[in-house]
């Protein structure tokens, strides 16, 4: 059986890769044409919680340098609703840096960055930069510090900054080509030939689709039971999605938490059995 290898936009390959110290900050410069210094906090996977009984939401990458905080993500499957996402994630962030009566003014300065593979918005744009304006003062600025930014990988040849150009083809086609992708491809090879890790990964993933399968045709049998093949098709989808996406834990989760799986279908647009 080929060995199977994980490339730079598979989420745990991308994490890997961005805790790189060295190799986040040029990846930040590239993306956001700013320089960061020392990365004090730096971790993948960071979980945040607003509140116990809110859901909660697992960034790919965190990282914290100074008074500037960052989370990059990385999308591969089309994500629809991209905005409310990010103003979720976004909220996560916020809700957890202030401490019990501190003021508002020691918030950081935040980004929130998604790198997708597709067209989230499908406007035919390569770059989104989202800042909060005032609609009748279209120059007044919130002045709140948060800046959302997309890059849309199947445009890269629309981008003028050759750094940013090289990030998003190699994203796009897996293909190094400048210096910031040749430097990723070779941490890839490198982290791919630690075959227990990528076995572990591996192991995880195909273990979760798994119990998601299982799940699955459970479902769809208590649903033609009950007279719910609609409502099992729906599951179906929904599971296809989320592992699309890269949200194992959501997939597992939608199995067995009907209202938690009600949420999940409103997210992606899929109308629940009434």
């Amino acid at each position: 059986m080929p060995k199977r290898f994980l490339k730079f936009s598979d989420r745990w390959m991308f994490n890997r890769v961005l805790c790189e110290e060295e190799v986040c900050r040029k990846v930040l410069r590239a993306a956001l044409g700013i320089e960061v210094g020392e990365i004090a906090y730096l971790n993948a996977e960071q979980a945040k919680e607003p509140a116990a009984a809110s859901r909660g939401v697992r960034m790919d990458v965190f990282a914290r340098e100074g008074s500037r905080v960052f989370d990059i993500e990385m999308q591969v499957s089309p994500e629809g609703r991209i905005g409310r996402r990010m103003r979720y994630y976004q909220a996560a962030i916020d809700a957890t840096e202030l401490g019990p009566g501190e003021d508002y003014g020691l918030l950081p300065e935040s980004f929130v960055v998604f790198f997708c593979a597709t067209d989230p918005f499908r406007a035919g744009k390569a770059i989104y930069s989202i800042e909060r304006t005032c609609l009748e003062l279209p120059g007044l600025v919130a002045g709140d510090d948060s800046h959302w930014r997309v890059f849309n990988a199947s445009a890269a040849e629309d981008v003028a900054d050759p750094d940013l150009r090289d990030l998003l083809h190699y994203v796009a086609t897996g293909r190094p080509e400048g210096a910031l992708s040749r430097e990723i491809d070779s941490l890839v090879e490198e982290y791919n030939r630690d075959r227990e890790w990528v076995t572990k990964v591996l192991t995880y993933e195909q273990d979760t689709e798994m119990r998601c399968r299982r799940a699955e045709a459970r479902g769809i049998e208590q649903g033609m039971e009950q007279g719910m093949e609609q409502g099992m098709d729906r599951l179906g989808t929904l599971v296809g999605l989320l592992l699309d996406a890269g949200r194992l834990d959501d997939a597992r989760r939608v199995s067995e938490d009907a209202a938690y799986r009600d949420e999940m279908l409103a997210e992606f647009g899929l109308k629940a059995s009434e």
